[in-house]
């Protein structure tokens, strides 16, 4: 009897031993299981995010249209264009009644001018003019409680560039440029600091790696 307890022993842990090698099996599957799970995941919440800033800039795309029924043109940057950021609040501005189009009050020619009726949406004659937008179905970017900019799925505001007042006879090209930056947060705006007014900038702006992931109106 006493012959067969080595025996026993080095049995039981050769058991052991393959007890911790399935238990590492397990883990690997585990591991590469929810790396699967979780790339599945983010492609879902990015496709998700995707179809909204597209849904997003049809909405903003039609209320433009319907400030151009409303004023005769859509809406200008006032001081001129290359600063997104003054545009974005422009845009924001225009179709929340806050800024108008109008002729020039000391023109002869039929001038036009965009004219800041106010910042705030309670001011009563902010209140008179059209809203081309409900600013509650959007994500807003927000200074001194005013909101200021449409923020795309990714917390960026989107891009919107036409007409400046400064000089609305430069901008050549058949209606405005409208889109998101997309999911990389980032843009190479090389070709529209070079040619925003007088060319398309779609083929040429999407050959930057940035611009890849960038979303415009209509597509």
């Amino acid at each position: 009897m006493l012959h067969n307890l080595p025996h026993r022993h080095s049995l039981s842990k050769r058991q052991q031993g393959f007890t911790l090698i399935e238990l590492l099996m397990v883990i690997a599957v585990i591991l590469i299981l929810a790396g699967i799970t979780f790339g599945i995941t983010r492609g879902v919440q990015n496709a998700q995010a995707r179809a909204k800033a597209k849904a997003e800039l049809a909405t903003i795309s039609l209320a433009i249209e319907q400030f151009k029924s409303r004023y005769g043109d859509y809406p200008w940057h006032q001081g001129g264009g290359s600063n997104s950021t003054v545009n974005n609040k422009m845009l924001l501005y225009a179709l929340t009644g806050r800024l108008v189009l109008r002729p020039k009050s000391n023109s002869t020619t039929g001038a036009h001018e965009m004219f800041k009726v106010g910042d705030d949406l309670d001011q009563p004659d902010v209140q008179k003019n059209p809203k081309f937008i409900d600013v509650t179905r959007f994500s807003v970017q927000e200074v001194s409680g005013q909101s200021v900019a449409l923020i795309d799925p990714w917390g960026n505001a989107y891009r919107y560039l036409y007409k400046s007042d400064v000089a609305p006879g430069r901008w050549e090209v058949f209606g405005y440029h409208l889109y998101s930056i997309g999911a990389d947060s980032v843009e190479d705006n090389t070709q529209i600091q070079q040619s925003p007014r007088t060319g398309e900038i779609k083929d040429t702006y999407r050959d930057a790696e940035e611009n890849i992931d960038n979303i415009f109106a209509g597509e």
